[in-house]
């Protein structure tokens, strides 16, 4: 018998063979639904789980908790809510937001749909098992912590001088520029509130050297060999500039950085990363004990990269802007 092609590839056929294994699984059971006249897709089975045990959530939320797409998330929630399964209604505190939940009908047939779900599981051990679970988990644990393009670049350098870079405090002939990459950056974050909901905040953004005119803030940006602006963030030695809700603007003897952008052409080269360091850097000069940032559920591989750092969660910083949860982070220097 002919070897097959992709295993021949080895490394290079693996995420070819993912993909077919993924198209294979789906197919099949497609038609094992059909066949038994259940009246789901492939994959809402997690949707099901989730909201039985979580009871309401946005699609950020669904999206942030499973990793995959909004998009993605959007279309599979508005099929179920056609087919029945689903109720959107208005978040009574948020009218922005849409909140999803199992209709009477998805209730109703969950019983059903979780016998056959544990039968599906029975066969799936077969041949999954656990030993390639836990290899699974492993590779994703590797991605989350490190990109194909940090470990290329670890590994063989880029001999495309655009890639190379360095950290440096930003010019003010610089200030317009970098408040336009703010802009772009966080306008096209996912889910994000966009510059007709939060206008003051998108303005902060576009006038962003104006914060330092504060003592003891920086703009420090990252710029290729040619000047190329790639990425830049706010760095604060004294908090009470720090220009955030909640109660951070009121600690003491610690730094903090807000407002870090990356331009997306240049993301997975670690400039985000690195400009995270030189903040920490400067904290660590000043002989302060922590380092304060806060971010969103929208923001997911930079929380990543912060956790990465030693950032641990600290409720107390949390706050609401406008509607929009903003959760606190603390980097201990001791």
């Amino acid at each position: 018998m002919e070897q097959d092609f992709l295993q021949q590839l080895r490394y290079l056929g693996f995420t070819a063979r993912i993909k077919r294994l993924n198209e294979r699984i789906v197919s099949s059971t497609v038609s094992h639904y059909s066949n038994l006249n259940i009246d789901i897709e492939p994959n809402w089975h997690v949707i099901f789980l989730l909201l039985k045990e979580r009871g309401k959530l946005t699609v950020t939320d669904i999206a942030n908790t499973l990793g995959f797409s909004h998009p993605a998330m959007i279309k599979i929630t508005r099929k179920m809510k056609q087919r029945g399964y689903l109720n959107m209604s208005k978040d009574s505190k948020d009218g922005r937001k849409t909140l999803i939940q199992l209709s009477q009908k998805g209730y109703r047939k969950l019983p059903t749909y979780e016998q056959e779900w544990n039968r599906i599981q029975e066969v799936l051990e077969e041949f999954v098992g656990n030993d390639f679970l836990n290899q699974l988990n492993e590779l994703e644990g590797k991605l989350l912590d490190q990109g194909f393009s940090e470990r290329y670049l670890k590994k063989f350098g880029n001999s495309n001088s655009e890639s190379v870079f360095s950290i440096r405090n930003a010019y003010p002939s610089e200030f317009n520029a970098i408040g336009k990459l703010m802009v772009q950056v966080y306008g096209g974050l996912e889910g994000f509130p966009k510059a007709d909901e939060q206008p003051d905040y998108y303005q902060k953004l576009a006038d962003i050297g104006s914060f330092t005119q504060n003592p003891d803030a920086e703009l420090l940006v990252a710029t290729s060999n040619s000047g190329s602006l790639l990425g830049g963030v706010l760095y604060f030695g004294d908090m009470k500039f720090y220009g955030s809700g909640g109660t951070a603007p009121s600690e003491k003897n610690a730094s903090g950085f807000r407002l870090l952008a990356v331009d997306p052409s240049t993301r997975g080269l670690g400039i985000g990363k690195a400009l995270s360091i030189a903040c920490i850097n400067k904290a660590k000069k000043k002989g302060h004990p922590q380092v304060i940032i806060h971010s969103t559920a929208y923001m997911k591989p930079a929380i990543r990269m912060y956790k990465g750092l030693g950032f641990v969660r600290s409720k107390d910083l949390d706050f609401s802007q406008n509607g929009l949860e903003v959760y606190g982070y603390r980097l201990n220097l001791k």
